[in-house]
């Protein structure tokens, strides 16, 4: 899926900042429980999603972007994520990320929004992403971010 980032203004959500290294075994915390039971869920363990995260963070998935990317925190402890890459030298969402215990209150929403604004105050025109087709609620919110799917 692709959008083109137009100006929007940012998210005013508290807890919301850029991803440290500091973050990474919390985010893979946080990609374990997020996936763990959905459509995307292939049976990962805990440590792969770690790895997963490190992947991301080393640039396996194109040169990752922390100054792009934003966390959410509640209640102590990493609970949303919008990590971006830059794949194919254009910006590329490789992860957004709810823990379920936090779901259904705005915060993928909120992370990717706050990506998407900083993206477009640094003068990028698009964003683009990758989700399985039936996964209606990340579809859904990407669709109404803006994102149309590509043939």
């Amino acid at each position: 899926m692709r959008a083109l980032l137009r100006d929007i203004p940012a998210t005013e959500l508290a807890g919301l900042r850029r991803p440290t290294e500091d973050d990474v075994d919390a985010l893979g915390g946080l990609m374990y429980r997020a996936y763990a039971g959905t459509i995307d869920y292939d049976g990962e363990t805990a440590e792969e999603a770690l790895a997963e995260v490190r992947r991301t963070f080393v640039g396996e998935y194109g040169a990752f972007d922390p100054a792009h990317s934003t966390v959410a925190k509640r209640s102590g402890r990493l609970v949303s994520a919008t990590l971006v890459t830059h794949w194919q030298e254009r910006p590329f969402v490789a992860f957004t990320m709810t823990d379920p215990a936090f779901a259904r209150q705005g915060l993928a929403r909120a992370t990717l929004e706050r990506s998407m604004h900083l993206l477009r105050q640094s003068g990028e025109t698009e964003l683009r992403l990758v989700v399985t087709i039936d996964n209606e609620p990340a579809r859904l919110l990407y669709e109404s971010l803006g994102f149309v799917r590509e043939p």
